[in-house]
């Protein structure tokens, strides 16, 4: 089975992706407290939705299905088992647009895919626009930050 049908399957499985507010107005560092009525980032396939958690749940699906799409593994020959998780943590800035903010990329994954991250990068990088998450309160968008799991397996 070759490592993109692995990766594929693993980030379909991949149910518990958190995500974390990461409140911040445009000039300001305060934190701002979230509430349910406050909308998460979208897009506009999900943002049809009714219900808060399916437009979050349906978002996640998004940016895994379109990373998985766009990280381009076909070259790559792995010579040793992985079975590992890459752990990154994805700025959506009150723009849209999403951008890296944290990666967590284990040894054995680095070792056996010497240019994993310029291609986790590179799939980042070709991610659309996205709507931006909302306090709906102030009226204003904001950056918000999800914490997405992705796993590595080969044999």
């Amino acid at each position: 089975m070759n490592i993109t049908k692995i990766i594929l399957i693993s980030l379909i499985l991949v149910t518990s992706c958190e995500s974390k507010i990461d409140n911040k107005l445009d000039e300001t560092d305060e934190k701002i407290t979230w509430s349910e009525l406050d909308e998460f980032p979208s897009v506009k396939e999900c943002n049809d939705l009714n219900d808060s958690n399916l437009i979050r749940e349906c978002f996640e699906l998004f940016l895994s299905n379109h990373l998985l799409e766009k990280i381009d593994l076909s070259n790559v020959i792995i010579k040793n088992p992985i079975n590992d998780t890459v752990t990154i943590s994805l700025l959506i800035s009150n723009s849209g647009k999403v951008t890296i903010s944290k990666k967590n990329i284990p040894e054995n994954i680095i070792l056996n895919i010497p240019n994993f991250e310029i291609l986790l990068d590179n799939s980042v990088d070709l991610l659309p626009t996205v709507l931006p998450a909302t306090k709906t309160n102030l009226g204003v968008s904001v950056n918000s930050k999800f914490d997405l799991p992705i796993i590595i397996k080969s044999k």
